[in-house]
């Protein structure tokens, strides 16, 4: 749902309510998002035991800024 909501090519919610949520510009959340899918192996998406996806950093990512 994070995806469809707010980074498909027509998002659900408008720009300014994911300024508004995450208090940054999407372009900024997208570059965060690459820099820590290059750096740090935890925030790439993974298969698990079973073979099904994990969670995305995308998700990873919006969980942490949520913590901090």
């Amino acid at each position: 749902m994070l995806m469809q909501d707010y980074f498909m090519k027509n998002p659900t919610y408008p720009p300014h309510l994911f300024r508004r949520r995450y208090r940054m510009s999407r372009s900024l959340f997208v570059k965060i998002v690459q820099a820590c899918e290059e750096n740090c192996q935890y925030f790439t998406q993974r298969k698990n035991v079973v073979g099904l996806k994990g969670f995305s950093a995308y998700q990873k990512i919006s969980a942490a800024m949520r913590v901090i």
